[in-house]
């Protein structure tokens, strides 16, 4: 499933979040492939990424270490599942 994410980040910058980011690319591994990142400006970020555990991903989310990054940073997530054009 093709997913784009809106990620605001309002208690850091885009290098700080992309930082983070980096760093969990093994536990992104296991439910996607295919990420792709571009900074909007210093506090936005749009990801794309093919998902093939949506249910994974929603995890990855909801962990504890991900919950305590996001609350840290102020990092709202809006996930967007994308569809081709036809």
């Amino acid at each position: 499933m093709n997913t784009m994410v809106l990620i605001e980040i309002k208690n850091a910058t885009y290098d700080d979040w992309k930082k983070g980011f980096d760093d969990l690319a093994d536990t992104r591994a296991q439910f996607s492939t295919n990420a792709m990142v571009g900074k909007v400006d210093d506090h936005t970020a749009l990801v794309a990424v093919d998902v093939f555990d949506p249910a994974g991903m929603m995890a990855a989310f909801n962990s504890d270490e991900a919950k305590k990054l996001a609350e840290e940073m102020g990092v709202v997530r809006t996930p967007f599942k994308l569809q081709p054009m036809g």
